[in-house]
C-alpha cells in the first residue's frame, strides 16, 4: 500500500513519446551493435525504459515500483544490476545516437556550416560521497574552492538552436595526492571498463582529444570548434588545426602565452597596447597574430571586445579561420553557451547527479549516458515543435519559390503598385498621381523618407 500520489495521465504520455524516440532512432539495433545485452532476466529496452522514463514520472525507484501500475514489473535491483554490470559500450552508444539524430533529425532542415563541435567540463559533484570509486579533488574555478567528485568533460554539436552531446569524461584527478577512493584493481586491463577508468585520469586535453577523434569518425563534416579560455592553449589549438578543425575560443589574459604579431614575440596585455582601437562599439579591434613561434606559422585573428559587466575591461576571442569578420567571430562564440545550458538543463531537470546513488564508476557512466540521451529526446521534441522550418517539404517549397529581395527593390515594387492603382481606380492625371506620390513620401517616417527620396533620384 502506498499513499503516494498517482501521475497516471503523465505516464501515459510518456509511453508513447518514448516509443516513438526509440522506433524513430532505432535505438534497439544501436543496443545490439553496441553488444549490450543481458544473459537472462529482462531485456535490455525494458530496463532502459524503466530507468529512462523515471525522472519524468517525479517518483523515486521505490515509488514507481510500488504504484498501482507500474511501468516495470521487476525489483529494485534489477536495476542497479543493470547499471553497474552492463556488458557493451555506452560511449559508443551514445555516439551512434547522436550521430542519427543529427543526421535524420536535424540536418535536412539546417545548413551544415552553421553546425559547430563545443568542449567544456562542468563539477560532477559528489560531495558526501566516501567510497565511490575514483573519487577525487578537483578544484571548481566558478566557485573558487575544491569539491568532491569528477569533472565531466563534454563534446558536443550545435547550430545555435538545438544542442546535441556525443561523448563525456568523468574525470578523476591525474594527481595521487588528490584521489580520494582507487579505482577497482581486480577489473581485467584489457576491457573497455579499465580503459575508461585509466583515461579517466589522464590530463584533460588528452580526453579532449580521445573524445574529438572519435567524433569526427562518426561526423567527419564539421570543421569548426569552441572552447573557453581553460582550454585555449596554443598547443591544443594546433592540434585542432592538425586535424583539419578551424578554432573559436576565448583567450585567457596570462603572462605566461605569447603570440608573434608584427614580428614581435608579445603577451596578450601587450598585443592590446599595439593594436589600432575603435572609440565606439563593442569590438575595439583585432590582429592577426602566428601562433607557432618556432615551426610552419599558424595564423590566428584575436578580436577584443569590450567586457558587458565592466566597460573598462576587456575580453579577447581567437578564431584560425580569417575568413570570418569580427562580427562573425563574436557571433560565432556566441553558441557556446548552448552547453552550459545543457549542463544546468541535466543537473537540475533530469537529476543527474541525484537520482541514484551508486558508488562503482561503470554505473556513473551508465547512468550519465542514460541522462545525455534523455536531453537528446526533450532536444528534438524541442526543435520540432518551435521550429517552423521542420515542417519539411511544405517549407522548402516555399522558400524555393520566394526570392530574397532587397529594401530598395521591395520600396521600388510598392511605389509602382500604387502608382499604377491610383491610375486604374481614380483615373487621375500624371500630374495628379505625382502630387498623390509626394504627399504621400513626405508622411513616411524620417529613415524611409531618405530611402524613397533616393530611390526617385536613382531612378
Amino acid at each position: 500500500m502506498t499513499i503516494l500520489p498517482e501521475n497516471l495521465k503523465n505516464e501515459r504520455t510518456l509511453l508513447p513519446m518514448f516509443s516513438s524516440f526509440m522506433k524513430e532512432f532505432k535505438v534497439n539495433q544501436l543496443f545490439r551493435k553496441c553488444h549490450m545485452n543481458k544473459k537472462k532476466g529482462f531485456p535490455v529496452k525494458d530496463v532502459f525504459q524503466m530507468i529512462f522514463l523515471l525522472v519524468f514520472t517525479q517518483k523515486n525507484v521505490a515509488g514507481l515500483l510500488q504504484s498501482r501500475h507500474p511501468l516495470f514489473q521487476g525489483k529494485k535491483d534489477t536495476l542497479y544490476r543493470f547499471l553497474h554490470k552492463t556488458s557493451g559500450s555506452w560511449r559508443k552508444l551514445l555516439f551512434l545516437l547522436s550521430t542519427k539524430v543529427v543526421s535524420e533529425a536535424l540536418l535536412p532542415f539546417t545548413s551544415l556550416k552553421r553546425y559547430t563541435w563545443v568542449v567544456d567540463d562542468s563539477p560532477y559533484e559528489r560531495p558526501r560521497s566516501l567510497k565511490v570509486e575514483g573519487l577525487s579533488r578537483f578544484y571548481d574555478h566558478a566557485q573558487g574552492r575544491f569539491s568532491r567528485g569528477f569533472r565531466m568533460l563534454t563534446l558536443g554539436l550545435t547550430d545555435g538552436a538545438t544542442f546535441i552531446p556525443f561523448a563525456f569524461s568523468l574525470l578523476s584527478s591525474h594527481q595521487k595526492e588528490n584521489q580520494l577512493c582507487p579505482m577497482d584493481a581486480s577489473i581485467d586491463g584489457r576491457s573497455k571498463r579499465a580503459h575508461l577508468r585509466k583515461e579517466s585520469q589522464e590530463k584533460a586535453p588528452d580526453v579532449f582529444f580521445n573524445l574529438l577523434d572519435g567524433a569526427l569518425k562518426h561526423c567527419p563534416l564539421v570543421s569548426t570548434i569552441l572552447f573557453d579560455s581553460w582550454f585555449s592553449f596554443p598547443a591544443l589549438i594546433r592540434k585542432c588545426a592538425l586535424r583539419g578543425l578551424s578554432v573559436v575560443c576565448m583567450l585567457k589574459n596570462t603572462p605566461k602565452i605569447y603570440y608573434s604579431f608584427g614580428g614581435k614575440v608579445l603577451s596578450l596585455s601587450s598585443l592590446f597596447t599595439r593594436i589600432q582601437k575603435r572609440p565606439h562599439g563593442n569590438i575595439i579591434g583585432s590582429g592577426v597574430v602566428n601562433l607557432n613561434l618556432t615551426g610552419k606559422p599558424l595564423l590566428a585573428r584575436i578580436v577584443f571586445v569590450r567586457s558587458e559587466k565592466q566597460k573598462s575591461q576587456w575580453l579577447a576571442l581567437l578564431s584560425t579561420d580569417l575568413s570570418l569578420s569580427e562580427d562573425e567571430i563574436v557571433t560565432l562564440y556566441g553558441k557556446r553557451w548552448d552547453i552550459e545550458v545543457f549542463f544546468k538543463m541535466v543537473k537540475s531537470v533530469l537529476k543527474l547527479t541525484r537520482e541514484f546513488q551508486v558508488r562503482s564508476y561503470d554505473a556513473l557512466v551508465s547512468h550519465t549516458s542514460i541522462v545525455f540521451i534523455r536531453y537528446i529526446m526533450l532536444a528534438v521534441i524541442a526543435r520540432r515543435n518551435t521550429d517552423p522550418r521542420t515542417f519539411g517539404e511544405l517549407f522548402y517549397a516555399c522558400y524555393d519559390e520566394i526570392q530574397d529581395i532587397t529594401l530598395m527593390e521591395a520600396l521600388t515594387l510598392l511605389l509602382e503598385l500604387l502608382k499604377t492603382t491610383i491610375k486604374q481606380i481614380l483615373v487621375l492625371s500624371e500630374e495628379k498621381v505625382k502630387e498623390l506620390l509626394i504627399y504621400f513620401v513626405n508622411s513616411l517616417p524620417a529613415w524611409l523618407r531618405e530611402k524613397v527620396l533616393l530611390l526617385n533620384c536613382e531612378s
